[in-house]
């Protein structure tokens, strides 16, 4: 495995990419972001890296969790990194709607209303790479 120097750099790069710009940090005390970053490089920086499962399908494995977790505040920024590997608003929806009988009606609602800004968010963002609705 790599240093932790260099995760943490592939960490930076590929959030970058993935969340259309570094994301914040929720918390900013020093001791916490030194916390976030060692969570970072470990799962940005390492497991997301890993070739044994395309980003692609992680991103939308990572959402199906997030779903059945009702985890709606972690949902945009994975949202987001599926439509930058290509995925479909359609397909998200999907997944999220096959959630519903794993996670619960509640859980997908919240992940049926974080979806839809984040989608509206992303054409804002990317006016002339809209993706498919249906």
């Amino acid at each position: 495995m790599q240093d932790y120097n260099k995760l943490s750099e592939i960490s930076h790069e590929w959030r970058n990419w993935y969340y259309d710009g570094e994301p914040k940090l929720p918390i900013v005390a020093e001791p916490v972001n030194d916390a976030f970053e060692l969570i970072n490089a470990t799962l940005f920086g390492h497991i997301y890296q890993r070739d044994s499962l395309p980003g692609k399908i992680r991103s939308i494995c990572t959402i199906a969790a997030l779903v059945a977790l009702d985890k709606p505040n972690q949902l945009p920024g994975h949202i987001t990194g599926a439509l930058n590997y290509g995925w479909e608003k359609i397909q998200i929806i999907e997944i999220i709607t096959q959630m519903l009988f794993y996670g619960g009606y509640p859980a997908s609602v919240n992940a049926l209303n974080a979806a839809e800004k984040t989608f509206q968010e992303y054409d804002k963002k990317h006016p002339c790479n809209k993706t498919k609705t249906n």
